[in-house]
């Protein structure tokens, strides 16, 4: 976030630089200025640089920067500046609002009023926030499911927290919903979760009435071991693997290996897998954005939905 913060002018500042009012808006005209918001600019060949989520921390550090005092940011947002890792990019800049309830949201920014809790304060990066608790406690009472398992599994996996801190947190919570939105968000949380993708497919699974799978199984056979798969139904002789490719980009999880290679060594490990007996089912993020496909595709191979997590926002 301080990277990004480098590159960003208010229009005070390139005022002492000599760029006035009728400059800036030539510029941004010309297309070699890009205006983040008002009186917050950046030059456009670093804008065009940054991936949909640096642009989205752009407009996080933009906020803060043109704000009268500083916010306190809060739900994605602050899941965001603690490194917690949320469903797709968010739309606006989420802020839990001190002041008076007269102060609205605006076009860019969500302002949250709450009687559910207190929220916990930190300051990251410069950037005032909820705390981790809080934040993950913001994402299990407003946040969707799939959402809210993200933040919390990979939080657990990571020790960044555990079940009794949050339970501690959760003490302020003053409504039953509230209350019920965290205990089963709390109940479902799993360390045993590698990645985003692997929490926002079990939780989906639990919406449809998908019998619970095992995580993390390990396989064997008699050349010795052959994977540790994200989601194993025993009773159906079924694996789940979640493929966010992740595997055949990052050097972390190539081990050396070429792209082709990771490809050849993943296609000898299914069928080494289906040499026991098993079938293997995978599947992508696109399936993920669109549950209905990733439920399409469970049934196909044999399992059932059945009573559904019932889940109310």
């Amino acid at each position: 976030m301080l990277e990004l913060r480098n590159h960003l002018r208010t229009s005070a500042e390139l005022a002492l630089q000599g760029v006035d009012l009728t400059q800036l808006q030539r510029q941004c005209r010309a297309g070699t200025l890009v205006r983040v918001r008002h009186g917050i600019y950046l030059r456009a060949e670093a804008w065009h640089n940054l991936d949909r989520w640096d642009r989205y921390r752009v407009l996080v550090l933009a906020v803060n920067l043109s704000a009268q005092r500083p916010p306190l940011f809060s739900h994605e947002t602050a899941a965001l500046i603690h490194s917690i890792p949320i469903l797709g990019v968010p739309r606006l800049v989420h802020t839990q609002q001190e002041g008076r309830r007269s102060d609205r949201s605006r076009k860019d920014i969500r302002r949250h009023f709450t009687d559910d809790y207190t929220p916990g304060k930190v300051r990251l990066d410069g950037l005032r926030a909820t705390s981790l608790n809080y934040t993950l406690l913001a994402l299990a009472t407003e946040a969707t499911f799939p959402s809210a398992v993200v933040a919390l599994d990979d939080s657990l996996r990571r020790n960044r927290t555990d079940p009794a801190q949050l339970r501690t947190a959760a003490q302020s919570l003053r409504t039953a919903a509230a209350n019920n939105r965290f205990g089963m968000v709390l109940d479902f949380g799993d360390p045993a979760s590698e990645s985003p993708g692997e929490s926002a497919s079990r939780a989906h699974m639990a919406l449809f009435g998908i019998q619970p799978p095992e995580l993390q199984k390990t396989f064997r056979d008699a050349r010795g071991f052959i994977a540790q798969t994200d989601f194993y139904w025993r009773e159906r002789g079924l694996i789940g693997e979640f493929d966010g490719f992740i595997k055949y980009q990052k050097p972390e999880y190539m081990g050396g290996r070429s792209a082709s290679q990771v490809v050849v060594d993943e296609k000898i490990r299914e069928d080494r897998l289906r040499a026991l007996g098993f079938t293997v089912v995978r599947w992508v993020w696109e399936d993920v954005n669109k549950p209905q496909r990733l439920l399409s595709l469970l049934v196909s191979k044999g399992l059932i939905a059945g009573s559904p997590l019932r889940w109310k926002r």
